[in-house]
């Protein structure tokens, strides 16, 4: 079971990944959206706010790999 803020993140990862059949690409649409570089990746997300915040607060709490694990398995359909 996994808190709200890996449930965010996973759904995230999920319908992101998915679209763009890629484990990478959310991650660097995440990075790009705390680094401010607009100019590299044009797509935003309708959550965005809400994915950020509860980015941030799975890598304080150390708990990222969890929704990113299971979100790999769901893209690559393990």
């Amino acid at each position: 079971m996994m808190n709200k803020d890996e449930q965010v993140l996973y759904d995230f990862f999920c319908q992101v990944g998915i679209v763009n059949n890629s484990v990478d690409y959310p991650l660097i649409l995440i990075d790009s959206w705390l680094n401010r570089d607009h100019e590299s990746v044009v797509a935003d997300y309708d959550k965005k706010d809400e994915v950020l915040e509860a980015y941030n607060h799975c890598i304080i709490a150390s708990s990222l790999d969890k929704p990113l694990y299971e979100a790999i398995k769901t893209i690559k359909g393990w």
